[in-house]
């Protein structure tokens, strides 16, 4: 219930902040057109376009937007996190080849990569057929014989393929979290059997506030690839953990200068050297300790031996 007006210093205040929030409302609902809204096996999809031509793709309303694109600028990256997956370019001492995404969304990072890198090879790994439907009718997502979508979940595509990376980045959401399937010791150890020699991997995980198994799926890719670099997407609730086939220790003036080269090879349109230097988050002593995720150890599990821990 909403309470009408309430009273402080004795006098009764009018509903004047309801009725704000109310016309807020309803100027931001008028802004958006709605382009689709329906049902898949897999998720409840909605697009919609501002008065700015930003579409964006949503599984869920109150959990944001998992894709935003400009119909016609493939070159605009609207989401922070979109951009500082570019950080794991850095760890690579030449611009990825053979790149595989496992989960499409609306298609804006691939679309990203075919307009600057046009030798790329890219493969994309996504469930929900109604998501490629979407992508493309909506989005402007145009797979070609270069950029090629398999509709698979993205464990069974890596366990069935022979082809191995330069770059898998891992960016598959339901709704609310990564499928759990998608974070174990097992599933990341497919990952790394279809990696190149030097090959490295880029995942997009929510931030301990949203995630309570943040820290658990630090824990599992320390278990998997040893050191485990992580950067945090500034203004949002992203973090891009990076990984390599072999441990190897680098240093962040190194994969800065890294960054200023791929500068001059790409001319992307964002400064990539910030984004590796002021956004990198340390493991240090005092990153909270978790459990490594497996198959048989459900989320459930999880949950209740952190309860157990906090308890006084």
């Amino acid at each position: 219930m909403i309470a009408a007006s309430y009273r402080r210093n004795g006098s009764s205040l009018p509903f004047l902040a309801l009725l704000a929030s109310v016309v807020f409302w309803a100027a931001n609902a008028r802004a958006y057109t709605t382009l689709v809204e329906t049902d898949s096996q897999y998720h409840h999809i909605l697009v919609t376009e501002d008065a700015d031509g930003y579409r964006r793709l949503s599984f869920e309303r109150s959990r944001g937007n998992q894709s935003a694109v400009r119909m016609g600028h493939p070159e605009e990256l609207y989401f922070p996190y979109a951009r500082t997956t570019f950080v794991s370019f850095a760890f690579l001492p030449k611009i990825p080849q053979d790149v595989l995404c496992v989960g499409l969304g609306g298609g804006s990072l691939p679309m990203f990569w075919r307009r600057f890198f046009p030798e790329m090879n890219i493969d994309i790994a996504e469930i929900d057929p109604e998501v490629v439907r979407v992508a493309q009718e909506f989005l402007g997502f145009k797979p070609d014989n270069a950029m090629k979508v398999s509709n698979a979940d993205g464990r069974v595509f890596l366990r069935r393929t022979d082809r191995t990376y330069d770059l898998i980045l891992l960016d598959a959401y339901d709704s609310h979290t990564i499928p759990f399937h998608l974070t174990t010791r097992e599933f990341l150890e497919i990952v790394k059997k279809r990696l190149k020699p030097g090959g490295i991997v880029a995942a997009n995980i929510w931030s301990p506030e949203s995630n309570k198994f943040h820290y658990a799926e630090i824990a599992t890719y320390q278990a998997v690839f040893g050191r485990v670099y992580i950067f945090q997407a500034k203004g949002s609730g992203n973090y891009i953990f990076v990984t390599q086939k072999e441990n190897q220790e680098r240093s962040i003036d190194s994969l800065v200068e890294r960054a200023k080269a791929i500068m001059e090879e790409s001319k992307l349109p964002f400064d990539l050297p910030p984004l590796v230097r002021d956004q990198v988050v340390p493991i240090t002593s005092e990153t909270p300790k978790a459990e490594v995720l497996t198959d048989d150890y459900a989320p459930v599990d999880l949950l209740r031996n952190q309860a157990q821990s906090e308890k006084p």
